[in-house]
């Protein structure tokens, strides 16, 4: 088992994207209806006075529910980093912490927008650097492939093609007309 059944751990909001597909396939591995309190928001049961019931007062049809919910939290305090935690805006259930999280990896459209055509100019521009070998040019062009792909950006197969056999050095003139 080893690392497959390590919880994953979100240090950076950066990383959310790839982060959030393996904390929910390792949620539904582990406990399939801990997930379901992402899914659904949970309401905390009142009881006739309209307070909070106490833990051994809950009744024993929402019990269940409760403790998927609490379960989550524990998973979500485990494995989101405390400052990023911190900074998200929601009400306390795991749906509304799950939904933070989306909203502040999508940002507003503003921002996403200017991201996209920062993405594109990058794009446009891209050309390999010198002294750069070609594994630390593979890595960077695929990042930005990597990044454009995630904000919705897509080109045809050639225009990628072309732009990495274009962003060559010219010592490698030879190898691309062969």
């Amino acid at each position: 088992m080893g690392t497959s059944m390590k919880l994953p751990k979100l240090l950076r909001m950066e990383d959310y994207p790839s982060w959030a597909d393996k904390f929910e396939t390792y949620v539904q591995v582990v406990n399939y209806n801990a997930w379901e309190a992402v899914e659904v928001e949970y309401i905390i049961p009142h009881n006739k006075n309209g307070t909070n019931y106490r833990l051994s007062q809950i009744p024993e049809g929402d019990k269940a529910i409760f403790l998927r919910e609490k379960k989550m939290m524990n998973l979500f305090q485990q494995a989101i980093k405390f400052e990023i935690f911190q900074m998200l805006q929601h009400i306390g259930s795991c749906h509304s912490i799950w939904e933070a999280l989306l909203n502040k990896d999508k940002g507003n459209l503003d921002m996403k927008m200017s991201k996209i055509a920062l993405l594109k100019k990058e794009f446009d521009i891209f050309t390999m650097f010198k002294d750069e070998t070609m594994a630390q040019l593979i890595k960077r062009y695929c990042h930005l492939l990597y990044e454009m792909k995630r904000l919705g950006i897509d080109k045809q197969e050639y225009e990628y093609i072309d732009k990495l056999v274009d962003s060559l050095s010219d010592e490698w003139e030879t190898f691309i007309m062969i």
